[in-house]
């Protein structure tokens, strides 16, 4: 044990060391820490269903529905490639130490603690969206990060020793995945029997989610039952529910270490990927890339220049999406977009609250574009052109996707909101330049903080940078949807304020390529 919190004390001081080397990282972290009080003082303050009021059920249903799907997801993943709570650094320096496995484990287990914080601060961000819409019991968030830390603790675990079993034998494999996929079935069977009963989809849905049946679901069952008491308040079942999620995360690990099979090997092939993915993620690349099919596609450059690495970027898209631009995250965008009026009811909710809640979200799939991919390859500081047009075009293709994408959510939108077609313009302008924002925001952190050594303070640290610079664009037009102005007059000072930003911050970013 001794080796093990010297390894741990060690990365500590290591992370410190750090800080004190990079000021400005530090002051990273700390604006992110009164960030992250603020917005808990403000979550335990702000009064619940300050909005609307959504039903209890409504809320219950849709945490359970999250908790089945990261619950087949996690099997399925466990089944076909493990999980894992290291680093390709533990497999050289832990794996190979004269260690108990089950030491290891919990060393794993330790540090795995670290990403169960960086999903509680992700849902303290949330929280002034839940309070808004739900009416949240006492110690309603408590009960939330509770059932959110066991989440993450329980689902990786869980997947190694399905793993783990399941890997030694085909037979075994090949029946654990029919076994699920039985059950996938199963569940959608129950459900459209459902539908029949209720003729609505969305009576259904809550209804079906909201049976007792799912509470008694190992792991997933017990989590639903501890989110769900965030609205209908903490009562014995909830301690109840934690003390088997214990005793159940404590025998998967007791498992594990017991088996007579060798895990280290059995995470290996979790932890490349985990370490793929990372690697894709600093380099600006695809998470995924490794894993599509990219077509055969004829083209060529016409430009020279700067312009040939927008053609590039699109020669790139071609092969890798479905036509163009449109690929699996515009089918995310509009599902997000056009799916959040559907969960938010009919109850008066605008095309605005959709662009916003929309515009959130890109953020997510803005921050990590092609244009880091070029900073690192020096043929980009060699081009004889002049650094706006290295930038400009650097970073075009990633605005004409958001377009593209915007016009697609919005023109499906149309046929759901009693709204304009002015407004749907605008709200495609507004979407694009809040997609540039992120962008050139961005590079303007990367300006400040150069390329920080923890990738979730540098995602906060955007996230706080973008958000910062949006608000006043915003509050103008809460002010003027308050004083009953149309949705058309609205959107015209938070595309304007949003346009300055951008000039502002590409001014700001064109000194990224003054030295390499």
């Amino acid at each position: 044990m001794n080796a093990m919190f010297y390894l741990i004390r060690k990365q500590l001081k290591n992370i410190i060391r750090g800080l004190a080397r990079k000021p400005l990282a530090l002051i990273g972290y700390i604006l992110i820490g009164i960030f992250l009080v603020g917005f808990l003082v403000i979550a335990l303050i702000m009064p619940s269903g300050a909005v609307r009021v959504i039903s209890n059920e409504i809320f219950s249903a849709a945490v359970t529905g999250f908790i089945l799907v990261g619950f087949y997801v996690g099997l399925r993943q466990g089944i076909e490639k493990g999980s894992t709570y290291f680093r390709f650094s533990d497999v050289n320096l832990v794996f190979t130490a004269p260690l108990r496995p089950s030491r290891v484990l919990l060393y794993g287990f330790i540090k795995r603690i670290g990403v169960s914080l960086f999903v509680v601060m992700i849902t303290v961000f949330q929280i002034p969206n839940i309070k808004n819409n739900f009416v949240l019991a006492d110690y309603g968030i408590l009960a939330l990060i509770t059932a959110v830390l066991f989440y993450s603790a329980a689902f990786p675990v869980l997947g190694m020793v399905v793993y783990s079993i399941t890997s030694k034998n085909i037979r075994r494999r090949v029946f654990a995945k029919r076994l699920l996929d039985v059950s996938a079935v199963l569940f959608v069977l129950f459900f459209v029997i459902k539908l029949a009963e209720k003729r609505s989809l969305g009576d259904a849905l809550v209804a079906y989610l909201n049976t007792r049946f799912f509470s008694y679901i190992p792991v997933a069952g017990q989590i639903a039952s501890m989110a769900s008491a965030a609205v209908y308040g903490i009562d014995l079942g909830f301690f109840a529910n934690a003390v088997v999620l214990v005793l159940i995360i404590g025998l998967l690990l007791a498992v594990l270490s017991k088996l007579d099979l060798d895990y280290y090997e059995d995470v290996l092939s979790a932890t490349e990927e985990f370490e793929s993915k990372l690697r894709a993620k600093r380099e600006g690349r695809d998470v995924t890339l490794n894993k599509k099919k990219v077509r055969n596609v004829k083209g060529g450059f016409s430009g020279y220049g700067a312009r040939t690495i927008f053609e590039k970027h699109m020669l790139e898209y071609r092969k890798a999406s479905f036509f163009l631009f449109f690929d699996k995250a515009t089918l995310m965008v509009v599902l997000f977009g056009i799916g959040f009026k559907f969960l938010m009811g009919e109850g008066g909710i605008s095309i605005l609250v959709t662009l916003f809640f929309s515009a959130y979200m890109l953020f997510f799939f803005v921050v990590q574009g092609k244009w880091p991919t070029e900073l690192g390859k020096p043929y980009i500081f060699l081009i004889p052109e002049s650094n706006v047009k290295k930038l400009f075009y650097s970073t075009l293709t990633e605005n004409v996707k958001n377009l593209l994408d915007g016009a697609i959510l919005f023109a499906v939108s149309y046929f759901f909101y009693n709204t304009t077609l002015p407004v749907i313009l605008l709200c495609i302008v507004s979407y694009t330049l809040y997609g540039a924002v992120y962008i050139y925001g961005d590079i303007v952190s990367l300006r400040l903080f150069g390329k920080i050594h923890n990738k979730v303070m540098q995602l906060f640290l955007k996230l706080f940078v973008s958000f910062i610079v949006v608000l006043p664009g915003i509050f103008v037009m809460i002010g003027i949807t308050a004083s009953g102005g149309s949705e058309f007059y609205a959107l015209l000072p938070v595309i304007a304020w949003n346009l300055i930003v951008v000039i502002c911050l590409f001014i700001a970013s064109v000194g990224v390529f003054k030295n390499m």
